[in-house]
């Protein structure tokens, strides 16, 4: 099966972009595996979101995480934030 498109949002681009190299390159193998993986996956959804971020969905890297939507009927990965732990709840 082919992967999944990703499509990374503006804020989460500058997210990327501000991170130290090692944690960016990790943070990018981990969207690359959610993009070939997506479809196999069981996605944790984050719960008691408001209804413009519902089905928001979060994947681990060490301290950082990654808050995403999967959209399987159109294949495509829509990534809204990339933060730290300790920061990435507080702003939705």
């Amino acid at each position: 099966m082919p992967p999944y498109k990703i499509e990374i949002g503006i804020k989460a681009d500058a997210q990327l972009a501000g991170l130290d190299a090692a944690v960016g390159m990790s943070v990018e193998r981990k969207i690359q595996w959610l993009a070939e993986n997506a479809g196999a996956l069981v996605h944790r959804r984050l719960v008691g979101m408001p209804e413009d971020l519902a089905g928001l969905c979060k994947l681990r890297v060490g301290d950082y995480r990654i808050l995403y939507w999967p959209y399987h009927a159109q294949r495509v990965i829509r990534i809204y934030r990339i933060q730290h732990r300790s920061e990435v709840y507080r702003r939705l």
